[in-house]
């Protein structure tokens, strides 16, 4: 039972039966984002484990921007799952591993999943991701021991004896190997079965020649069969001691080495195609004609007498794009390629299967405006793309893109039959942004507006935020995130007054923005890390309790007010402000458009201003009724200005009488007026 004790039976896919509870509190819906790593708290007796936390937190929203990490909860929920459509992790996880089975199963090509550069590239990159170190040092994905026909995990450095060899499973191919041993290995190669996703039929000899070169061994590899992808398995067998992406079927290339005699191995790795010098990756280009017999290779002979110069790739795999330098910290991508139908539709069907794995009604997709722009790629030389008739690094390119993107994602939403396909902006206006077409705003059903309100936000930015209320026009679902960033609990961290507070302040912001069946409301912390660990020093005035439990106020949102309602007569109604740097308009909150934009009417109006000589003054008191209730706010023009947080409070009058919501959720005495201090709002129940 939920908390409501109803439940509402319903099927987002056609493949996935789910049950939606009833929106758990009164007058809004309410969300969490990211959610797992619960703990048991260490300083509440309100619950006594993880699963209690993980409980109570199904309990006590509608949807979830992630996952619960368990498909039957996932179920009871709208659960959108994370994703990145726009990119593959370098070192290959479950989606890849998907991917490049089923390609190879339906005789797809995997490689051409990839955006490539088709010339030498140098990008400029101040700094390197850790996560790039698994291409630059030429990792292999996983290495086993056999040693007296037993598998183990290869852990370097290692004492070799003569029978014992290594596996060398790769993600990639390669024709060159870098050894730090006593003696140079013999090598073979791994060749697939007729069906490659069956594994590997038997090994073949390689020809190799090294040279020993500050105490290492480099290898040039002459293969007699052309380089093949297969499963990491032989007669039936899994080549394979844990690495789950191996278990998924990620299709991989395999070198077995072997010693002649008793050595000591400290490093087997591959050389590294990618250059990085003086805050500077240089990215290979492929260029197929460098190719002349088409066998996937570019070799010594081909190499120094190729036609395009400007192409140095030996393998296609060395020229997709990397966005170096703005990528998470840890994390090594690949840019995705949208140009190829058949390869789109294996990738949507991706979404599909996982969704219904886990039990999710859709997928939130993080970074939509980081595409092929210089956010993303900063190219001093080079550049030129091989899948689109462009270079990288500019709008043009990004735009393009973004177009392919958004007729991807209108794809995955025809596979699952998804109405909750979801993306995250944060506080970024679509009608603003050029690099953001129309087509990939009309695609998106949900929008993650995160940290989009702030105790301390200002009445500037308050003008200004009508494309919430544009995107509600639209049909459109938005997660408003409440985040107390430079309020009362940034200046004291320890007071508890200041963090509740913030939080009522917070609330009643989010009132403001509040439409029907279409926000949903989410407080949160200062910072970026999502989860549903405990409060440390950093985050709360307490360590050691539930972050959701504590951050959402469940006792004030329990209070019914009502939905939005009109704005009382007598009152002068807020404007918004749409300013660029062509247009400036300016509209009543009340319309129902904003020049040649239809918004929902938010009926905001003031109970205070300073001066009615300005449609946007510097102060006041912004409202909004409610039906059973009122939500205000005060504050200044300008954000964030801690001298006005202790500023005198202010006393205005009320349009009838109320009773302030605390944040235990009982109400405080009837009154006509109210005192607000600066930044501050509050959360009013009307008085029957």
């Amino acid at each position: 039972m939920t908390r409501n004790g109803v439940r509402i039976a319903g099927c987002i896919f056609s493949f996935i039966g789910f049950t939606a509870q009833a929106q758990v509190y009164p007058s809004t819906g309410t969300g969490w984002v990211l959610p797992g790593s619960w703990e048991a708290p260490l300083t509440t007796s309100r619950f006594d484990t993880a699963n209690d936390v993980k409980r109570w937190e199904a309990q006590h929203a509608d949807i979830v921007f992630g996952s619960m990490q368990n498909k039957a909860i996932n179920q009871q929920l709208i659960s959108m799952g994370y994703m990145y459509s726009q990119k593959l992790d370098c070192k290959p996880s479950k989606p890849s591993s998907w991917l490049s089975q089923h390609a190879q199963l339906a005789g797809l090509e995997f490689e051409d999943l990839f955006l490539h550069f088709a010339e030498d590239t140098q990008l400029e990159a101040t700094s390197i991701s850790q996560g790039l170190k698994y291409l630059l040092e030429g990792q292999a994905f996983h290495l086993i021991l056999i040693r007296n026909g037993n598998y183990a995990t290869a852990r370097l450095p290692l004492n070799l004896q003569p029978n014992d060899e290594l596996v060398l499973i790769s993600s990639y191919p390669s024709n060159s190997l870098v050894i730090e041993a006593d003696i140079a290995p013999r090598v073979e190669q791994a060749i697939a079965l007729s069906s490659p996703s069956e594994g590997i039929a038997q090994w073949q000899a390689v020809h190799s020649d090294w040279q020993r070169v500050q105490g290492k061994w480099l290898g040039s590899l002459e293969v007699q069969h052309p380089w093949q992808s297969a499963s990491a398995r032989i007669e039936g067998r899994e080549l394979n001691t844990g690495k789950q992406a191996l278990s998924d079927g990620l299709q991989v290339w395999m070198l077995k080495l072997n010693w002649q005699a008793e050595s000591k191995v400290e490093q087997v790795a591959f050389k590294p195609w990618l250059d990085y010098q003086d805050q500077r990756l240089v990215i290979p280009g492929w260029d197929a004609e460098n190719d002349r017999n088409q066998d996937g290779f570019i070799s010594d002979q081909e190499f120094y007498s190729r036609k395009n110069v400007k192409a140095s790739a030996r393998f296609r795999h060395q020229a997709r794009l990397i966005p170096a330098g703005h990528m998470w910290p840890g994390t090594c991508w690949y840019r995705v390629n949208f140009g190829n139908k058949l390869l789109n539709d294996l990738h949507a069907k991706w979404y599909r299967y996982d969704w219904e794995q886990q039990g999710l009604s859709g997928a939130y997709n993080d970074d939509m405006a980081k595409l092929l722009g210089r956010n993303q790629f900063t190219v001093d030389t080079g550049g030129q793309l091989q899948e689109l008739p462009l270079k990288a690094g500019n709008d043009e390119s990004s735009l393009y893109y973004a177009k392919q993107m958004a007729a991807f994602l209108k794809l995955v939403k025809a596979q699952t039959q998804t109405h909750w396909l979801a993306a995250n902006i944060s506080d970024l206006n679509l009608w603003h942004y050029d690099g953001w077409p129309r087509e990939l705003r009309d695609v998106v059903d949900v929008w993650l507006r995160e940290h989009y309100l702030t105790p301390a936000m200002g009445l500037d930015r308050l003008y200004r935020y009508w494309d919430n209320f544009a995107l509600a026009k639209l049909g459109d679902k938005s997660l408003i995130m409440v985040s107390v960033k430079s309020g009362r609990s940034q200046v004291a961290p320890l007071l508890p007054a200041a963090w509740h507070q913030d939080i009522e302040t917070g609330l009643a912001l989010y009132y403001l923005f509040n439409i029907p069946q279409q926000t949903y409301y989410h407080s949160w912390n200062a910072g970026f890390y999502y989860g549903s660990g405990n409060t440390d020093e950093k985050n709360w005035y307490r360590q050691g309790v539930p972050k959701n439990w504590v951050y959402q106020p469940s006792a004030m949102l329990e209070v019914d007010i009502g939905q939005p309602a009109l704005v009382p007569k007598g009152h002068r109604v807020v404007y918004w402000r749409n300013k660029t740097k062509d247009i400036d308009i300016k509209a009543k909150t009340s319309t129902t458009m904003l020049g040649d934009t239809g918004v929902v009417p938010a009926n905001w109006f003031w109970l205070y201003r300073s001066g009615w000589g300005s449609n946007f003054p510097r102060h006041g008191v912004i409202a909004r009724q409610y039906s059973k209730g009122l939500v205000v706010y005060r504050a200044m023009n300008e954000p964030n200005n801690p001298a006005f947080m202790q500023t005198e409070p202010l006393r205005v009058s009320l349009p009838g009488d109320y009773r302030r919501v605390m944040p235990n959720g009982t109400l405080g005495e009837p009154m006509r007026y109210i005192e607000l201090g600066g930044y501050e709002g509050a959360v009013l129940k009307k008085v029957e």
